[in-house]
């Protein structure tokens, strides 16, 4: 319903499961939070995960060192599960001076125009071709409160993928569902049709109201450069 914004133009495919019936491709998301392994594994079982793709930009975390790549990587190999990182596609952490806004914070509609973050979309149509069931991975357990559903879930869906995030419970949430939560949220500061704009759309109001949540969770490099990193 609100999925018309401008974007690069991703590959827009259909992919044939049954039949003469063509279905809307799915791509899943979950944060890692502060669960064991094995109840990780779980969350990703229930959903018949067969590859996860990391989006952290630093593949470690301090909090929660199972997750770190060495051991999460050999885990889901175990168990049957490709791991992969795209950090350097998907990651939310930059420093490049083109990718920031003018407040110095990453500027999720300017990675979604660079040449990185195509290749890992064009990495996802591949996998989604062989039929595998992908989820993307990063640390936030609310995919509100994450990079990966402001700046990646858009994306994906621009591109005709239906996105559902996991969450903790083993439950879904679409992601028209957390649009429409955002639009709720920055109802008073996104514009609104009247007698002097009467052509705002919804696109108009999604687009503002991603606008301010990307100021709202971005990494803003000069806040962060006397700390050590971790996560996203």
């Amino acid at each position: 319903m609100y999925h018309k914004l401008e974007l690069p133009n991703f590959k827009d495919k259909l992919y044939q499961y049954s039949g003469s019936l063509m279905t809307k491709p799915v791509i899943f998301t979950i944060g890692h939070s502060t669960h064991s392994l094995e109840v990780f594994l779980d969350l990703l079982q229930v959903h018949d995960i067969t590859h996860l793709i990391d989006v952290r930009s630093l593949p470690a975390s301090k909090y929660n060192p199972q997750f770190n790549k060495a051991p999460l990587s050999g885990f889901l190999k175990n168990h049957g599960i490709q791991y992969l990182h795209f950090g350097k596609e998907f990651g939310a952490r930059h420093t490049e001076a083109e990718v920031l806004d003018t407040e110095g914070r990453v500027d999720f509609e300017l990675i979604r125009q660079t040449p990185a973050f195509k290749g890992g979309m064009d990495r996802l149509q591949q996998l989604l071709e062989k039929q595998s069931k992908v989820v993307l991975m990063c640390s936030e357990s609310d995919p509100m409160e994450c990079h990966r559903f402001s700046m990646i879930a858009f994306a994906i869906e621009q591109a005709s993928i239906e996105v559902q995030h996991i969450l903790k419970d083993k439950t879904l949430i679409s992601n028209i569902r957390l649009e429409n939560q955002l639009l709720k949220k920055f109802s008073k500061k996104i514009p609104h049709p009247d007698l002097f704009n009467p052509d705002i759309t919804m696109d108009d109001q999604l687009r503002a109201a991603y606008r301010l949540h990307n100021i709202e969770v971005a990494y803003s490099p000069a806040m962060h450069e006397n700390e050590e990193q971790d996560e996203n």
